[in-house]
């Protein structure tokens, strides 16, 4: 085994870096953007200050390199821990698509550690897999007190496995917790273009492990909503044409800096 494997083993099990824990994905090639997200993200949580950090959300940045381009580079200002981009990254999902957003955000140098949910157009779940990383997969760091939890919702269900995944890893053993979809909940304000299956579940899931923010995409707008007490955002404008009519949140291209001081969460919109 190879210094650099030995290195990526390590970091896969150590309690202070991240773990690659998706059901039927561990195996997922070192290559991936994901896998090689992990390893700055170890370097860096490790030199952030525990009382001031912060992390970028951002989601559909599909059809606009541009766009996304002006999004990334606009969220490394900030000096973020990480970039987290909430799915529909992609129109069709080919490999060929993949491989193309891959290297567009290599492109960029100097970027943090790029995180990816796995939205519904990127319809290929092995290839998403393959090339860019696990469908349910958690970010934690013991010293930042900090547990990020994704999990694939992309065909408009929270299935039994996401769920169980959900169950198992908020297990409030970090006082910052987050939970990120792609697709939101539906609530009397996000009625439309949202899902039901397995919607109940999710809302008590928050409530009850006590998560600090919501973060989900799919809808090309930013939004907020307060969902059982806990609050949410849809943050769909990292590029993807936006949605101007029917649906309640801004229009607005965006990326939303999440802020974590002294253990309080808080967020703003940024602007493109």
């Amino acid at each position: 085994m190879t210094g650099l494997k030995i290195v990526k083993l390590l970091l896969c099990i150590s309690a202070v870096t991240l773990l690659l824990c998706s059901p039927g994905s561990a195996t997922a090639a070192t290559a991936t953007l994901h896998a090689e997200s992990l390893y700055s993200f170890a370097k860096r949580a490790a030199a952030a200050n525990p009382d001031d950090w912060r992390f970028v959300f951002m989601g559909d940045s599909r059809g606009n390199d541009k766009k996304f381009k002006e999004a990334l580079q606009l969220a490394a200002r900030f000096d973020p821990l990480f970039i987290l981009n909430g799915g529909d990254i992609v129109e069709r999902g080919t490999a060929d698509e993949l491989a193309h957003f891959v290297k567009t955000v290599r492109s960029l140098p100097g970027l943090p550690p790029l995180f990816v949910v796995r939205g519904n157009h990127e319809r290929n779940a092995a290839k998403f897999e393959a090339v860019v990383g696990p469908r349910n997969f958690i970010l934690d760091n013991q010293r930042l007190d900090f547990r990020l939890v994704a999990v694939d919702n992309a065909d408009y269900t929270l299935h039994e496995r996401e769920l169980a995944f959900l169950g198992k890893m908020l297990d409030q053993s970090r006082l910052n917790q987050f939970v990120t979809m792609h697709i939101p909940p539906r609530t009397e304000r996000w009625s439309k273009h949202t899902f039901d299956n397995g919607k109940d579940e999710l809302i008590k899931l928050l409530a009850d492990r006590k998560v600090k923010l919501g973060l989900f995409s799919h809808i090309h707008q930013f939004d907020k909503e307060v969902i059982n007490g806990v609050p949410c955002i849809i943050s769909g404008g990292a590029g993807a044409r936006l949605t101007y009519f029917g649906y309640p949140g801004v229009a607005e291209y965006h990326i939303v800096v999440v802020e974590i001081k002294k253990g309080k969460v808080s967020y703003r919109v940024e602007g493109l």
